[in-house]
């Protein structure tokens, strides 16, 4: 057994050179040697209005045009008419863009809360580099793999440093192919590479999910940027929930659909695990409500002497009993059950940016933040989800951040391991 800070790893890694950068808050940051990043917000009911309003504080607070700019949105918003206001950019100015459930957050608070609301974080920072590329998925069953390998090369290629492996990758991808999409990475440039990022949202399950990069918008394909910032990079992955005593293995698998667990129904299993808490949705239902404080958890590796658990997010109940989730399972898998408190949901953001902090050197000065926060764990606290924003605060003072509400989450709990969970939260960090 562990608490949610021991199921959180951090690690870190060098940009481009040793260099210094600035901190600030929302429309405002300060300068410290050449890397700069800073955050802006919008509610405007228009896709053009927004963006151009939050492009307006972003340049006013950098004190010159972005050379990057990773922009969260609600589905609200045409994608198309984002995409759209991107194009006016200058073509020296990267765009990563995707959708985000309900809200995005900064340090300035929750922007859309169901509504209209987008949020742009802009790097400024003339030593280091940053490419972009995106890459529509096709139809084969290699097609997501395949894709995400030439978007990696493609985004090394936009950096200028074809080749050269980032200090880490951002990605966007549709939920479904997360797992694919990591091994494409990886064919690319090899294990050691920290990708992170988060699966595209929207309000509900079946609604709109996009990526949109400079000038053109997407609903279904592999967003990479290469990110290599003139500081240092450090970062942290967790799952933030505790095992339970309760374990099977997998007997039956078709992929995200898991038949049996132990031989027996995987739903009547997880409902005994769980004390009865899904006994009104055997024989089929949705349970991704109910399931999001008992989730179930995959035995991911060590990290020193702490176990570490990959968390899978059951999603429904099909007629045999079945259960879907958001990760692929195999014949062979460990499922142990794991626990949380809507109080830890809270709380954990506080703890995943110190173990960032953590993993970084000791001089280190966080300049800026990227956050992914699972949409599911959002939800489950959604009435208090400023706490979230209070949390970061706590953590890394001043430092604007950016946070998406995802469905899907990508990571690593240690080097050369990237993998996609749910109900999970990644901060990544850069500093000096």
């Amino acid at each position: 057994m562990h608490n949610n800070e021991s199921n959180t790893v951090g690690g870190a890694s060098s940009g481009a050179n040793a260099g210094a950068g600035g901190a600030g808050a929302e429309a405002a940051a300060g300068v410290a040697g050449t890397m700069k990043m800073a955050t802006a917000s919008s509610t405007a009911g228009s896709a053009d209005a927004a963006f151009a309003e939050a492009m307006s504080a972003l340049r006013a607070s950098l004190g010159r045009e972005p050379d990057h700019v990773i922009l969260s949105y609600t589905d609200a918003y045409d994608p198309d008419a984002l995409a759209r206001a991107t194009a006016a950019l200058p073509v020296s100015v990267g765009v990563h863009g995707s959708s985000s459930c309900l809200s995005v957050m900064t340090a300035a608070g929750i922007h859309g809360a169901g509504g209209p609301g987008l949020a742009l974080f802009g790097v400024a920072d003339a030593q280091g580099a940053y490419g972009t590329a995106a890459e529509p998925i096709g139809e084969s069953p290699r097609a997501p793999r395949e894709a995400a390998a030439r978007a990696a090369r493609r985004a090394m290629e936009d950096a200028g440093r074809e080749g050269k492996p980032p200090a880490l990758f951002w990605l966007t991808a549709p939920p479904g192919v997360e797992e694919q999409v990591l091994l494409g990475i990886e064919d690319a440039v090899g294990p050691d590479v920290p990708v992170f990022g988060g699966s595209s949202a929207a309000n509900s399950l079946d609604g709109v999910l996009s990526q949109v990069e400079r000038g053109k918008a997407h609903r279904g394909a592999v967003l990479l940027s290469a990110l290599y910032p003139s500081g240092e990079v450090a970062h942290a992955f967790s799952s933030g929930y505790t095992p339970t005593e309760h374990r099977g293995w997998v007997t039956r698998s078709e992929g995200r659909r898991v038949p049996e667990i132990d031989g027996l129904p995987a739903a009547e299993v997880y409902n005994r695990w769980a004390d009865g808490l899904f006994s009104a949705q055997l024989g089929g239902g949705s349970i991704g409500a109910e399931s999001s404080l008992r989730p179930l958890g995959r035995p991911s590796g060590w990290a020193g002497k702490v176990p570490q658990y990959l968390l899978i997010h059951p999603n429904t109940v099909d007629k045999d009993n079945a259960l879907t989730f958001g990760v692929h399972i195999n014949e062979g898998d460990e499922l142990v059950l794991m626990t949380g408190s809507r109080e830890g949901l809270l709380d954990r953001i506080q703890s995943v940016a110190g173990a960032a902090l953590e993993a970084a050197r000791p001089s280190f000065q966080p300049q800026g933040a990227l956050v992914i926060f699972c949409a599911g764990c959002m939800l489950a606290v959604r009435d208090d989800i400023e706490r979230v924003v209070k949390g970061m605060a706590a953590a890394l003072g001043p430092t604007p951040f950016l946070g998406a509400f995802t469905f899907g989450e990508q990571g690593c709990f240690v080097r050369g391991k990237n993998q996609h969970a749910n109900l999970s939260i990644a901060v990544v960090l850069f500093g000096q």
